[in-house]
């Protein structure tokens, strides 16, 4: 198979020089942007475009990663809610019992010992001392012991849920400033492209993507990889771009995958970084459909991902300006994304 890796380049500057095909027209920049020089090159604005898209992508999956940390807190804590519920009735239970025997034993002439001793002294106290006399103090003593069990168990789930509620917050605060970035983000690429006539701001939002069809060969899929494919192929043109979702009618880069392969019956990580990680990874020459395409790929992991559909052809959600189009691993190609390759992986 012939090589179509996209270059493996980061950075404004490197991601300017691998744009390739584009009229370099100087473009007159309106006034209020953040950019030194009083004009741009269209190649310039385009590698400036394409890093602010890659600065979204990244607090994207930050945000989508909060997200899912946040489901699986609430998951938490409403189950140790749910405990704390039963083990305060059944302590409220076990102790209603004990104040029954106390009545009980009143009536009858007055209370044991034992019993005057669980209910008048510390636990480690009545603990340490009954149980030894005789039958009834036995049984007194193992009803003493069950009530601070619980209620030691108790503190304990309370103490966990205190802190899952706090972790949860933290969480909630967390995405909210994702959130926030993502839209600072996506003002300033506004703004940039803003600068643009309309032809011109067609060409650089597309990022090399294209929404229109396909008219290439592209291989038979077979086996669970043919239902996540026709997804994503159902998606082009049709579905938008939208931090966080994962369809049906939007999608961000790894929601797109997320749902292609739950739509198989597969369930994948969330994000571009877990799906990485949990990838078996492959080299280029080996991609089959469905595979992951990864992107812009950091010490964290990628920030944004694709599938691929063969023939050198992928398809992913690319950006809020397009949304799912299809692209190309080949330079040479009319569909070429211009952006880094950093791995393939397998399902």
């Amino acid at each position: 198979m012939a090589s179509h890796r996209a270059p493996k380049v980061t950075g404004r500057a490197t991601a300017a020089a691998a744009v390739v095909g584009v009229t370099a027209g100087t473009v007159a920049l309106m006034p209020g942007t953040s950019q030194a020089a009083p004009t741009q090159s269209l190649t310039q604005v385009k590698a400036e475009v394409a890093s602010l898209n890659q600065q979204a992508e990244v607090a994207g999956q930050q945000y989508d990663a909060a997200q899912e940390q946040y489901a699986k807190l609430q998951q938490k804590v409403d189950g140790l809610q749910g405990q704390i519920i039963r083990e305060q009735s059944a302590l409220d239970s076990l102790e209603n019992t004990m104040g029954l025997q106390a009545a009980a034993q009143y009536r009858n002439g007055g209370i044991s010992p034992t019993l005057q001793l669980a209910l008048n002294s510390s636990p480690e106290k009545y603990l340490s001392q009954a149980g030894i006399e005789n039958q009834q103090a036995s049984q007194e003593a193992m009803l003493m012991r069950t009530i601070t069990q619980d209620k030691a168990q108790l503190a304990l789930d309370k103490k966990a849920a205190a802190e899952a509620l706090a972790e949860e917050q933290q969480v909630v605060a967390q995405a909210k400033q994702h959130k926030a970035d993502i839209a600072t983000t996506l003002n300033k690429e506004q703004s940039l492209l803003a600068t643009l006539t309309a032809p011109q701001r067609a060409t650089v939002a597309a990022g090399g993507g294209s929404s229109s069809g396909y008219s290439g060969p592209l291989p038979a899929v077979s086996g669970r990889a043919s239902a996540a494919v026709a997804y994503v192929e159902s998606k082009v043109n049709k579905a938008g771009y939208v931090y966080g979702a994962t369809g049906q009618t939007n999608f961000d880069c790894s929601g797109l995958i997320y749902a292609a392969w739950a739509s198989a019956g597969v369930h994948i990580p969330r994000t571009s970084e877990e799906q990485a990680a949990a990838a078996t990874s492959i080299p280029e020459s080996a991609l089959e459909p469905g595979d992951y395409i990864f992107f812009y790929g950091s010490s964290s992991g990628p920030s944004h991902v694709g599938m691929y559909v063969g023939n050198g052809m992928f398809i992913d959600a690319r950006n809020e300006n397009v949304g799912v189009v299809w692209g190309s691993l080949d330079p040479s190609s009319k569909y070429y994304s211009y952006m880094p390759v950093s791995s393939y992986g397998r399902v």
